[in-house]
């Protein structure tokens, strides 16, 4: 976890800490969020993580319910909406990806391929995790599109959140969506932009189906469980 610094403004620096942590999973699913215990904890006032809260608010992130603010839930219905927004931004994205990517790009999708598999046969999965998003900000940043790079990030956050909380147990799903990366990356070195894009679009969606699967399981789970 990061440390308080001086030279940021209290509650941005307490934003991004706690921002840190949910996408961690330091902070359950559907777990409330006392003021009092994070100014605590972080050795600052409540106004201070209350303007942080209302950040994390304005992201999604956090919920309000009644008078009190939870960790950010998704249910299969925001799975969907979310996945269909990536299936759309991220097909485009690789069909302009195979237009502009660079040498130096290429090279890097690569590296992270290689690393992947390395951490595919540990299993480590944070690591994975880890890979999975350099992997698509690559090529997000590929497209050289100003545009769906700014709403690719609007996105991110609960990609992330997703992959990091709802998908953590699904390690057996990893050999899979590291084969699609393989696939991508050969359309992209290939520079076959309608290529590039139908396998994209079928990775996407083939990642939804582990969502919802892995929803499914936690959702028949008992709530403790959940934190």
């Amino acid at each position: 976890m990061r440390e308080i610094k001086k030279t940021e403004p209290l509650h941005s620096q307490v934003y991004h800490i706690v921002k840190e942590m949910i996408m961690e999973g330091k902070y359950q699913p559907g777990e409330r969020m006392v003021e009092t215990k994070v100014a605590e904890n972080l050795g600052v006032s409540r106004g201070t993580v209350r303007e942080a809260f209302r950040m994390l608010t304005k992201d999604d992130l956090l919920a309000q319910k009644e008078n009190s603010l939870f960790v950010y839930h998704p249910d299969a219905q925001d799975i969907l909406d979310i996945y269909e927004c990536r299936k759309s931004l991220e097909s485009l994205s690789a069909k302009l990806a195979a237009r502009n990517i660079t040498d130096q790009q290429l090279e890097k999708l690569e590296k992270i391929i290689h690393e992947s598999k390395k951490a595919l046969a540990m299993p480590d999965t944070q690591k994975l995790t880890s890979l999975n998003q350099k992997f698509h900000d690559t090529i997000a940043f590929a497209s050289r599109n100003k545009q769906l790079i700014q709403l690719f990030e609007v996105i991110n956050a609960k990609v992330l959140y997703i992959r990091n909380c709802i998908l953590k147990e699904r390690s057996e799903s990893f050999a899979v969506l590291v084969s699609d990366h393989e696939e991508i990356f050969l359309a992209l070195k290939e520079r076959v932009p309608a290529k590039a894009e139908e396998k994209m679009e079928a990775h996407i969606q083939r990642s939804l189906k582990v969502a919802n699967t892995s929803l499914s399981k936690q959702t028949n789970e008992p709530k403790s469980s959940l934190g």
